[in-house]
């Protein structure tokens, strides 16, 4: 594809310009190129095996030309928490062995906003031996690692949704609303009361790695994987629809989605965050790929926005102006030991208005290890690798938006 770089005329069409066209990376080494999102992959071999631990090891820390110019000129665009609605996100809560009673309560004054989400990506099934196992991995963790968690909302449907088959998602549910959890993604999505505004929070899944089975409830599977491929959003389309029929203000989209160990979201997924953003989402917020991406802040129906690198500009069918905001990836929020990058995520807030997304804002996190707990990350700046992390994640995110 050829490269566009900087900003579109007015005459210009979206799809002509980036994310749609952009020049593909080069010279990636072959453990770089593997996704098992694409459901192209299987590991049938002890070598692809290999290269998939290899990217777990190394990760794949650059993008096309035009995407890092993208986010380079992103960064000073987003602008910090402002008035409204608070909610706030983190990524992925993983398995994470042992000792995991109360291991988010030192983060709960992070998380403080409005509404509090996260996205659950392990079966907590006390019908089924706890543990992990298997290529990939299968995991399953005693309920009590819910206990205390400090979330109004979880999201269950991942691709780890059926690590135990449907009994174990099963009970994974009754666990989440036992403790007084609301949940999404699990045969309904939902619409919540927030500071006086109805906000819709709809979450969707690029698959199961449970490709072997075939569920009894509906998991709102989208593969947002198959690169090259037209993507059908219909489900989307038609979710925020019903949201909006039911009176909501605002509307979130959870999407576990992306590549595992990338640091940037592909140009494929720019695309289909400005078609769900034209579809009506305010907010979109991703998790899946371990790591933390750059975010976007995107203005609708501005005509004096224009589209191409350096900014997302997308129109919609009401011609409402609005901002929108995407979070690519949050990376995780809870992890077993690894790399800094994958112990360490970010907390995110979005503030809504009448006019959409008036500010967002982020917080890093850091997972320690016996006993298992989540805490601010600037709490171990004493720590080479902590304070390297935190440079780090301010360079790839910007800092104008980060927390205090």
């Amino acid at each position: 594809m050829a490269a566009v770089v900087g900003l579109a005329g007015c005459g210009d069409e979206p799809e002509t310009l980036y994310p749609w066209v952009y020049t593909p990376e080069e010279g990636l080494q072959d453990y770089q190129k593997i996704r098992w999102e694409t459901e192209t992959w299987e590991a049938t071999s002890q070598l692809e095996a290999g290269l998939y631990l290899k990217k777990w090891l190394l990760h794949r820390p650059s993008a096309a030309k035009e995407t890092l110019a993208h986010f380079e000129a992103m960064r000073a665009q987003i602008p910090p928490l402002g008035q409204g609605a608070v909610l706030s996100f983190v990524g992925d809560i993983m398995w994470i062995g042992a000792d995991r009673r109360g291991f988010a309560a030192p983060v709960a004054g992070t998380l403080a906003a409005d509404l509090r989400i996260g996205n659950l990506e392990t079966p907590t099934s006390a019908k089924h031996t706890v543990g992990k196992e298997g290529v990939p991995t299968r995991f399953n963790a005693p309920p009590e690692m819910l206990d205390g968690i400090p979330f109004d909302l979880l999201q269950l449907n991942n691709n780890h949704s059926l690590d135990v088959e449907d009994a174990g998602l099963e009970a994974t549910v009754a666990e989440v609303k036992a403790r007084g959890i609301r949940t999404s993604g699990v045969d309904a999505q939902a619409l919540v009361e927030v500071a006086g505004t109805t906000i819709a929070v709809l979450s969707y899944t690029w698959g199961l790695n449970r490709r072997d089975l075939r569920s009894a409830h509906e998991l709102f599977v989208v593969p947002f994987g198959h690169v090259g491929e037209p993507i059908d959003l219909a489900p989307i389309a038609n979710g925020i629809q019903d949201a909006r029929a039911r009176s909501a203000k605002h509307v979130v989209v959870l999407v576990h989605w992306g590549f595992e160990y990338e640091y940037y979201p592909d140009p494929h997924l720019l695309q289909l965050a400005r078609r769900i953003i034209a579809l009506g989402a305010d907010v979109i917020v991703g998790q899946g790929p371990h790591v933390v991406q750059p975010a976007e802040l995107c203005h609708v129906n501005q005509p004096d926005q224009l589209p191409g690198v350096g900014t997302c500009s997308v129109r919609s069918d009401d011609g409402v102006p609005r901002r929108a905001a995407v979070l690519y990836t949050l990376g995780n929020f809870s992890s077993e030991p690894g790399r800094i990058e994958l112990s360490a995520g970010i907390a995110a807030k979005v503030s809504l208005d009448a006019g959409g997304v008036s500010g967002v804002g982020w917080t890093p996190v850091l997972m320690r290890h016996k006993p298992e707990s989540v805490h601010p990350l600037t709490l171990h700046l004493d720590e080479t690798t902590a304070a390297s992390e935190l440079e780090r994640l301010r360079k790839h995110l910007g800092a104008g938006w980060q927390l205090p």
